[in-house]
């Protein structure tokens, strides 16, 4: 029990400090609410049905059972991620048996994560109240709140601990963990977007409407008047469920020995040559033709090997991939894609090109600073750097799939040279851009991603003037590149400026070339601003 507490009160005092947990808190807060208001509407609807002698719906017994499955899945990936990992270099096995360790995480995994039943149970149980004017619904549906988290946790904790340690045994598989966490949340986060997880639930069909998956929706209607669920299933779950509790618990146990006492898998040395000369890498002979300067050089190279080393500054710049999943499907499915795409494409290329690492080039430093800013390179060799790095992996991208996009979308040879052109110029201005608005706006704070990864995102103001400064830049290519645009742009400023002010197409043309000049004269001056920061800057 202490440990679960101590572990509850750390993870409350962990997100309470987290600027990036906070707003997703929020933001899920808000859609929280949404959904319990319609969960309270439908549940209502439900209740009335009922009491009119319809009977219980089955589809309301196959939610239980999707809520139970997906929570088990949710706990498994807990146990495999770091929250299933010891605290202090595993130092409470020394103090404690690795029974009450054990239990203390299954007790506060289950506390965390009954937080979806209980919000849904009360929703829900409310709505059936009101529809069936009876407390009674509340009595079935606070029993199953309990069950369905414990025995989610009795289940999905031991198979989560025991990929952890065949991960941690196999040097391979030990590479791939992230890229496989990465591939399997891009997956489930596509499977919302496009609708296809209503599909997969519905191919699950067979399994979630028989039991034992449905004695978990029996217990919760089961004193709802009028719902008319088989006791029997309710007994059979109660028997059922101390046994999977129990079982899990002691289960456990020896799956957590496997994973906390494993021996990460590393490379030996086989007695091989001895290391090359340079060019050590592929990157460095490639690096080697691009950068005359060896600062430079070794700026690029340290800067592309510690983004793969640590990806997760990428977490940044996430988001907008969301809106690139639709346009995916939309292509897979029609085998076109609205005018626009192209563009988002060399926005979003540009944009991320800036916000992954030009962004902070001081902070992004971290304890090398100091060495960076008493060594004998240069500011500008720090701005060419990143610019190169940022350059070489983002630019041949973003032409690339802008240039697929623009195909699919039906360009003209005109626009879909302007996109290639387009495509470089934005990266490597933004690379420049990042860099100055950076230098003068770093951050040195980590943020924790979770309970042991941490990331130094760019300040907030450097994220939003930089942000805010390429969108209008990339805009103004858009009306400047594309007569499209510009027509939509009229119409649609005509319809939002107040004041019956009206702007057409030629006035949006003109406009984009201005701004355009302008952040011609801007990229130099930013880029003048970014080395004058970055060889006067001082520590504090």
């Amino acid at each position: 029990m202490e440990i679960a507490r101590i572990d509850l009160l750390r993870g409350y005092r962990w997100v309470r400090h987290q600027d990036l947990w906070l707003a997703f808190t929020a933001v899920v807060g808000v859609m929280g609410a949404f959904f319990l208001v319609q969960t309270y509407s439908i549940a209502t609807d439900v209740g009335t049905a009922i009491t009119a002698g319809e009977g219980l719906p089955t589809w309301l017994v196959m939610v239980t059972s999707v809520v139970w499955l997906f929570l088990t899945v949710f706990l498994a990936g807990d146990a495999f991620g770091t929250n299933g990992d010891l605290d202090h270099d595993g130092q409470y096995l020394t103090i404690r048996p690795a029974a009450d360790v054990v239990g203390g995480l299954l007790l506060s995994a289950a506390a965390k994560f009954s937080v979806y039943t209980v919000g849904l149970g009360l929703a829900g149980g409310a709505g059936l109240v009101v529809g069936t004017g009876s407390p009674l619904p509340l009595v079935g549906i606070a029993a199953a709140a309990v069950i369905i988290p414990v025995a989610a946790t009795a289940v999905g904790y031991p198979i989560g601990l025991a990929l952890k340690g065949v991960v941690r045994r196999s040097e391979s598989l030990g590479r791939l963990a992230t890229l496989l966490g990465v591939g399997i949340a891009l997956a489930y986060v596509t499977l919302s977007v496009t609708g296809e997880l209503v599909t997969l639930i519905v191919s699950l069909h067979p399994v979630l409407t028989s039991p034992p998956l449905t004695w978990f929706g029996y217990l919760a209607f089961v004193t709802t008047p009028g719902a008319g669920v088989p006791v029997a299933g309710v007994l059979a779950l109660v028997g059922v469920a101390p046994l999977i509790v129990i079982g899990g618990t002691v289960l456990s146990v020896p799956v957590a020995r496997y994973a906390w006492l494993a021996d990460p898998a590393r490379a030996t040395d086989d007695g091989g040559p001895d290391l090359p000369t340079a060019p050590h890498s592929r990157l460095d002979a490639v690096l080697d033709v691009i950068c005359r300067a060896p600062a430079t050089r070794g700026i690029a190279s340290t800067t592309l090997r510690r983004a793969v080393r640590s990806p997760f500054q990428f977490v940044f710049v996430a988001p907008p991939l969301l809106a690139g999943i639709l346009f995916v499907e939309s292509a897979v499915t029609t085998g076109t894609v609205p005018w626009y795409v192209p563009w988002f494409v060399v926005w979003y290329g540009a944009w991320a090109a800036g916000a992954v690492v030009p962004l902070n080039p001081l902070g992004n430093q971290g304890a090398t600073l100091s060495t960076l800013l008493t060594s004998p390179s240069r500011g500008r060799h720090v701005v060419h750097g990143n610019v190169v790095a940022a350059t070489l992996v983002a630019a041949p991208l973003t032409v690339a799939i802008a240039l697929g996009a623009g195909y699919l979308a039906g360009s003209s040879p005109t626009v879909l040279a302007a996109l290639a052109l387009c495509s470089v110029g934005a990266v490597t201005g933004s690379a420049v851009l990042a860099t100055g608005i950076g230098a003068v706006f770093p951050r040195f704070e980590s943020l924790s991603l979770d309970g042991s990864r941490q990331a130094v995102p760019p300040s907030k103001r450097a994220y939003t003037l930089f942000s805010i400064t390429l969108s209008t830049v990339v805009l103004a290519v858009v009306f400047a590149a594309d007569e499209t645009a510009r027509v939509l742009g009229a119409a649609l400023s005509s319809r939002w400026l107040p004041f019956g002010l009206d702007i057409g197409a030629g006035m949006l043309e003109t406009l984009g070339w201005f701004v355009l000049g302008g952040a011609v004269i801007t990229v130099p001056l930013t880029y003048r601003l970014a080395i004058v920061r970055l060889e006067t800057y001082r520590l504090p």
